[in-house]
């Protein structure tokens, strides 16, 4: 399930993945936020994913793919938020390959990820 993350800047999507991801958390919450709030330019994300990659549906993960391809260019930072191995070890893979600068932060850095995405540079 998805929850966002209040009190962050108007071009900060924070999303707070926790339990059981589904392909309806997609369809009907969080890819409609997102494009909506991309209308007015390339948005920065803070993930916080306290679950792991069993937790998700594996339409989920379908969906987590196709928009991030098809938004390839539309996100231009990402803080990962996790303890959990194998979500470090995804990002450590795709970071080389993204357009996106992305950093990773254990779950207790959670105030230094807001930070960051709020001023990356």
């Amino acid at each position: 399930m998805y929850s966002f993350i209040e009190g962050l800047p108007p071009d900060v999507l924070g999303v707070l993945a926790e339990g059981k991801v589904t392909h309806a958390d997609y369809r009907d919450r969080l890819i409609p936020k997102a494009e909506a709030m991309m209308r007015n330019g390339p948005i920065k994300v803070l993930a916080v994913v306290r679950n792991g990659l069993a937790d998700y549906s594996v339409e989920a993960m379908w969906d987590d793919q196709t928009f991030g391809f098809r938004h390839w260019w539309d996100v231009s930072h990402m803080a990962l938020v996790t303890d959990h191995a194998g979500m470090r070890t995804m990002a450590a893979l795709f970071t080389p390959f993204s357009p996106a600068k992305i950093k990773v932060f254990a779950l207790d850095e959670l105030d230094a990820a807001k930070a960051w995405i709020a001023h990356p540079d």
